[in-house]
């Protein structure tokens, strides 16, 4: 085989792989669009916000979290941007409960992504305020911080 003929046959084997990577790209991408509209995307109600089970804690902080920490907060105490990652997490625990035949387990973890979801609304909409964290040393007075006594 010439050069030249060498040379056309590796750009067409890259042709067909970039190809591969395109349409695998497409597919997975098409599946987190449908994934965002299936029912495991719920909003839980106000009624269920409010209830008995309605405000869990956090138990555990999904692993490309980078703000700051909410473990063992309440879905009310942290931020909406975590409370939607969180509900992703927790549906994704959900799908491998279900691949598990755990549908009990499955059905949990949905209701609190639903939660999280629920309460990630309310506190966009401002129908929440997240309690304000505060301190009792020094500083946090302007009378202690440095004042006349």
């Amino acid at each position: 085989m010439s050069e030249n003929g060498q040379i056309v046959a590796l750009l067409t084997s890259i042709d067909a792989s970039m190809k591969q990577l395109v349409e695998a790209a497409n597919r997975r991408q098409s599946e987190r669009a449908a994934g965002a509209s299936a029912p495991s995307a719920a909003i839980a109600s106000d009624r269920d916000l409010d209830g008995q089970y309605g405000n869990p804690k956090v138990t555990f902080e999904p692993r490309d979290w980078t703000g700051v920490p909410c473990k063992g907060k309440t879905f009310s105490e942290c931020p909406p941007e975590f409370l939607e990652m969180l509900a992703e997490t927790l549906d994704y625990f959900a799908g491998k409960a279900d691949d598990e035949g755990d549908k009990t387990k499955a059905g949990y973890k949905r209701k609190d992504a639903a939660r999280a979801r629920g309460w990630a609304a309310r506190l966009r909409s401002g129908k929440h305020q997240p309690a304000q964290a505060t301190s009792t040393g020094a500083g946090s007075d302007p009378e202690w911080a440095g004042g006349e006594w």
